[in-house]
């Protein structure tokens, strides 16, 4: 396994190094400093010119678009360096044996206002949790950054974990107090049958970098109000930990021997501390540190998009929407021509809508700030627009073909981490990339 790793990684931080100039681009800059020109070749300008937006979809999707026009060869390699080196992001079906049959009604109130894409996570996170925690004998859990605590909720009610969390705001600490208790008064009203030992304790508490294990091992041991703590031990689950935390998560499983497994799926990958000198959350594995490997923010920002949903709408040509792009862009050249200052600044979000005009795109997203662009300067980019905006979705569009690479490359590095404690790891694509981005589930725990 290790072996395949290091290849993995290897190979996908090369390729990264190849095309940074591509992956460390602002597409907002598309105008600005010409990247259609400047950062394309012109095999691959030539190339994407001519593919309609479904041909584009489809060549994200690793396929070949039946096309005349010569593909080229290094567009084709990188086909091939996806499919065989980046890891997959298929959907594997997670099948567990549950503790008790599905039960109506105890869906219907646990579900109550959650929305699909959580009910989705929450429901395959909690089986491998379960499949883990039967592994490993272990039933105590503590979930970080557990919002209004639904994934805690199911853990304890349908699978009889004890269950303590951690989240950083205290209103939703207060709010999942709440909702255990209705959800718990709901169970004996209806005489719903449940396997819920003791309610879920949620605390009020930031886990950050500068906490040490042994700190960790008191906060556990005060939530679960234990005694005698020699013995205890307990899994740590994290449903998208942000940025930084993710790593320091790995770091507590690897330091405590209180904590026997984790279950975690990463995100926000361009929120992680990637200079090595200090609080580091990229890499953490010894391989990759030794080979200097380096990422920086754009390049970590580009794994973050949804992929697998924008390739469907290429496919389908669901595409209108996404000339929103070079209306950014263009913003961003004036923006560049009148106040310097502004680059890159947070302009206010403005959805497209079928007719938006792009005067009315800039009164809007730049309402917060002191800019008016003359009326002669508005017209030229928006005849701009009107000629070039397919281009800057087919630039945008080949960031998202390469940013599996790096994701890839930050999951390898932690599956590297773990792997050098001799801990049993995998990641599994346990999530429906269309209806979760972040689909892969990192999943540790300790040899007996």
């Amino acid at each position: 396994m290790s072996h395949n790793i290091l290849k993995g990684a290897t190979t996908c931080h090369k390729t990264i190094q190849i095309y940074k100039d591509l992956l460390e681009s602002y597409v907002s800059d598309f105008y600005v400093e010409n990247h259609w020109n400047k950062k394309l070749s012109k095999s691959w300008k030539i190339y994407l010119a001519s593919l309609t937006f479904e041909q584009l979809g489809i060549l994200l999707s690793y396929r070949q678009p039946s096309k005349s026009t010569l593909v080229p060869l290094t567009i084709m390699c990188l086909q091939k360096i996806l499919q065989n080196f980046s890891i997959t992001r298929t959907q594997v079906p997670i099948t567990s044996t549950t503790v008790q049959p599905e039960d109506e009604l105890f869906n219907k109130y646990v579900w109550k206002n959650v929305k699909l894409k959580k009910k989705h996570e929450i429901e395959i996170m909690s089986r491998v949790c379960y499949d883990v925690g039967l592994k490993t004998n272990c039933f105590n859990i503590v979930d970080i950054g557990s919002g209004l605590g639904h994934l805690s909720r199911i853990l304890a009610y349908k699978y009889g974990f004890n269950i303590c969390t951690f989240e950083a705001n205290e209103i939703l600490t207060r709010a999942a107090q709440e909702l255990d208790k209705k959800f718990e008064q709901i169970l004996t009203n209806k005489n719903i049958s449940h396997f819920n030992k003791q309610r879920p304790v949620h605390t009020s508490k930031r886990i950050d970098e500068s906490l040490t294990s042994k700190e960790f091992e008191r906060l556990i041991i005060q939530a679960f109000n234990i005694e005698n703590n020699e013995e205890f031990k307990v899994g740590i689950t994290g449903l998208h930990p942000c940025g930084n935390l993710g790593s320091t998560l790995l770091k507590l499983f690897k330091d405590s021997s209180m904590v026997v497994f984790i279950n975690m799926v990463s995100c926000c990958y361009m929120k992680l501390s990637l200079e090595p000198s200090g609080i580091c959350g990229f890499p953490l594995s010894t391989f990759c540190k030794k080979q200097r490997y380096k990422l920086d923010y754009l390049t970590c920002e580009a794994a973050c998009h949804a992929i697998e949903r924008f390739t469907l709408n290429l496919e389908i040509g669901n595409c209108t929407n996404l000339k929103i792009h070079a209306y950014r862009a263009a913003l961003e050249s004036l923006i560049d021509k009148t106040d310097k200052t502004l680059r890159h600044c947070a302009v206010s979000n403005v959805k497209y809508t079928e007719g938006l005009k792009f005067k009315d795109y800039c009164t809007k997203a730049v309402q917060k700030y002191d800019l008016e662009f003359a009326a002669e300067e508005l017209e030229y980019y928006e005849r701009i627009i009107e000629g070039t905006w397919k281009d800057t979705v087919k630039f945008y569009s080949m960031r998202l073909f390469l940013a599996p690479l790096v994701e890839s490359v930050i999951l390898y590095d932690r599956l590297l981490y773990l792997s050098e404690g001799s801990f049993y790891c995998d990641l599994i694509s346990a999530f429906d990339s269309k209806i979760s981005a972040r689909n892969q589930v990192l999943v540790a725990h300790k040899k007996k």
